[in-house]
């Protein structure tokens, strides 16, 4: 699926539970009154602007996040942060039950990268490709990832049977804050969710499904607010936050160090193109894909590297 329609399914959704959904318009700022948030400047999209009165805001305005800036929220600058271009191409394996992934990014160079890419069938005739490459890279600022992608696309031609250069979509790149590298999120009357909060997986770089559990754990506390709780029940949300994230992203920051030395990197990628218990293991550990109940390679590396965690200086 599209993300362009999962976005509609969702609105639609929301829409049918009861949501007043105003398309085209956007929160330029916050409605703040003796310090508390109190809703939002909406500029319609004939340009008019107005203010919508909220007992509560959650803020959801992706990785830039203007609304959140302007309430304070800041992201932890010595933390990694990733780089992500994305677009479609037609192919005849659009309806593949799987999607492929690729540690062993190179520059032009030949030097190994700290990133990865992807290949992730649509099911409507194309496929989406892209690439993610960690801010540890060495030459990080003058790495065009235009250009990986570009590259990736040609190495995959033969194989997913696409012609890498007719495009079938939007070319779509921006920076990703990750790892819970922005703070705060919440406030005594606002609550900051998805991109926004920076809760996009310092492994991957994914933040679709980290958006809907941060969404679902904000629905949960603004339900025990307006139940009765008050606005101290926003307060349990950071707690929520960290208990479901912390540990896994410490240890993905400081992989992500370690994978910004390109030896490091090459030793990685090889053993895991080498090895298929190798690459299982990272990919579950990347994806958070463990299973608690089990204790298979996956879930041995995790618990020893929990142990380290303990001893470990933040990243």
């Amino acid at each position: 699926m599209r993300r362009r329609d999962l976005d509609r399914a969702v609105l639609d959704l929301a829409s049918r539970c009861g949501a007043e959904v105003l398309a085209g318009h956007e929160a330029i700022e916050p409605v703040v009154e003796r310090g508390f948030v109190r809703g939002a400047h909406v500029r319609s999209p004939d340009g008019v602007t107005r203010s919508i009165d909220a007992d509560h805001v959650v803020v959801a305005d992706g990785a830039n996040s203007p609304f959140g800036r302007a309430l304070g929220t800041f992201r932890t600058r010595r933390w990694p942060y990733a780089a992500a271009i994305r677009s479609y191409w037609t192919s005849p394996r659009s309806d593949d039950d799987r999607l492929e992934i690729v540690l062993d990014l190179a520059d032009r160079s030949g030097q190994a990268l700290p990133g990865y890419g992807w290949v992730a069938p649509v099911g409507d005739g194309t496929v989406n490709i892209g690439v993610g490459l960690l801010s540890t890279a060495r030459d990080f600022k003058t790495t065009n990832v235009a250009h990986l992608l570009e590259a990736f696309a040609v190495d995959l031609a033969d194989r997913w049977g696409i012609d890498p250069s007719a495009k079938a979509g939007v070319t779509r790149v921006g920076r990703v804050p990750m790892g819970g590298s922005v703070q705060p999120t919440a406030g005594p009357t606002f609550l900051v969710v998805g991109d926004a909060a920076g809760v996009a997986s310092p492994f991957t770089g994914a933040g679709i499904d980290a958006a809907y559990e941060t969404g679902r754990m904000a629905a949960d506390v603004l339900h025990e607010a307006l139940s009765g709780a008050g606005p101290t029940a926003l307060q349990r949300y950071p707690r929520l936050v960290a208990e479901t994230y912390a540990e896994q992203y410490k240890l993905a920051r400081l992989w992500g160090r370690l994978l910004g030395r390109p030896a490091a990197m090459r030793r990685v990628s090889g053993a895991a193109v080498r090895s298929r218990t190798v690459g299982d293991t990272m990919l579950r550990i990347m994806s958070g894909a463990l299973r608690h109940d089990e204790f298979g390679a996956p879930e041995t590396v995790a618990r020893l590297a929990t142990r380290v965690l303990q001893v470990a200086p933040e990243a």
